[in-house]
């Protein structure tokens, strides 16, 4: 009985170990829509420079009247520092524009693109092909 239950932990424990990272990731193509770009402009509440993924939650007037929250996804921090991508210029309460991958399921998120700040700087992000192709070519960035 003891042989059977400890076989079964054992399976059970690597189904988890080696399925999770699998069921936790998901991609930036299966979620946006890459074929579209949409600019957001509002004011910002939120910077989550973090991991795994960082966030900026902009407060964007509706059409019709009212506001509502935007959430800009983005990459995570360790791959924005690496790529030495400003993020400390986007500031609470600043006025932007931010061009989004709009969501293929969800309104008002997109994923990153640029950001216009209010001083007229543009914020880019390579993207990690595209920083991964500069380092092969022996740039140090984007």
């Amino acid at each position: 009985m003891y042989r059977k239950f400890a076989a079964i932990a054992m399976i059970l424990s690597w189904l988890l170990l080696t399925c999770a990272p699998v069921l936790a990731h998901h991609s930036v193509a299966a979620n946006f829509d890459q074929t579209r770009t949409v600019d957001v402009t509002g004011k910002v509440k939120g910077v989550a420079i973090r991991n795994p993924h960082s966030q900026i939650t902009l407060e964007v007037a509706r059409p019709e009247g009212g506001v509502t929250n935007f959430y800009v996804e983005w990459s995570d921090k360790n791959a924005l520092v690496r790529r030495s991508v400003p993020v400390a210029k986007i500031r609470v309460g600043d006025i932007v524009t931010v061009n989004v991958n709009p969501s293929h399921r969800i309104p008002d998120l997109g994923y990153f693109r640029t950001a216009t700040l209010p001083d007229g700087t543009v914020i880019s992000d390579c993207g990690f092909a595209a920083f991964r192709e500069g380092i092969a070519k022996g740039k140090t960035g984007c």
